[in-house]
């Protein structure tokens, strides 16, 4: 596979200052991913071949908006917001999306403090431990696998709704409270039948059918086992 990204800061903005809003700071940046099959070969999950073709064209524009709130706590807020459009990408992976990668509100939260907590609320990321290429403690954000491990984590991660506070102790140990909105991962070719914006652990299982999103390049084996095309588990358990 090979892939190319080009990145451009193509934002700076001031916006009125209101009653409450200190002057935010606004940036922002374009960025597109293009990738190819370096063979030729049928993906997991599909019926025909493919040749040395494209199969992702990906352009995203963020923004990223900053500022201060006129408090006595000093806080501040961060908002994100981001288009996606992929023309290579198969039905279903191929334009924005709420909590997947592709979320058209990927954060919005305040950085506040109360007492001796310093508290964020609102949508984030929370992330735990530090490894390479590789999340075992990391699992408080649901993660989308869509493109596996193509993507920085801090991109395939999927921010959800939170209040997420924590306290520094004198000897440098510290409390941590997390209240999370739960949703769940998102893989490739798993067809839910449910709206990822209402996907979450207590969801009903509505799986239904031959994978949605045939021909994605990512998709697991496990997946196509499970609503592949051929001899799939859910066409001979029910």
């Amino acid at each position: 596979m090979i892939r190319n990204k080009l990145y451009a800061s193509v934002l700076s903005a001031t916006l009125l200052a209101g009653p409450v809003l200190a002057e935010p700071e606004v940036t922002g940046k374009i960025t597109h991913e293009s990738a190819r099959f370096t063979e030729t070969g049928t993906s997991i999950g599909d019926s025909t071949s493919h040749g040395k073709d494209n199969f992702k064209a990906e352009t995203s524009a963020r923004i990223y908006i900053d500022g201060a709130l006129e408090d006595e706590a000093g806080s501040t807020y961060h908002l994100e917001l981001q288009a996606v459009t992929d023309s290579k990408a198969v039905s279903g992976l191929d334009t924005s999306e709420a909590y997947t990668q592709r979320d058209p509100l990927r954060e919005a939260y305040i950085d506040t403090s109360y007492g001796d907590w310093m508290v964020r609320a609102g949508k984030q990321q929370a992330v735990w431990g530090t490894a390479d290429g590789i999340k075992l403690l990391d699992i408080i954000n649901p993660t989308d696998f869509s493109e596996m491990a193509q993507n920085q984590m801090e991109d395939s991660r999927i921010p959800v709704w939170m209040l997420n506070s924590e306290k520094i102790n004198d000897d440098g140990s510290s409390f941590q409270f997390i209240v999370s909105q739960p949703r769940e991962n998102i893989f490739a070719g798993l067809d839910r039948n449910i709206s990822t914006a209402a996907r979450d652990n207590g969801a009903s299982d509505s799986t239904t059918g031959k994978a949605h999103e045939q021909g994605a390049p990512f998709m697991l084996k496990g997946v196509d086992t499970i609503v592949g095309q051929k001899k799939w588990f859910l066409e001979y358990s029910s």
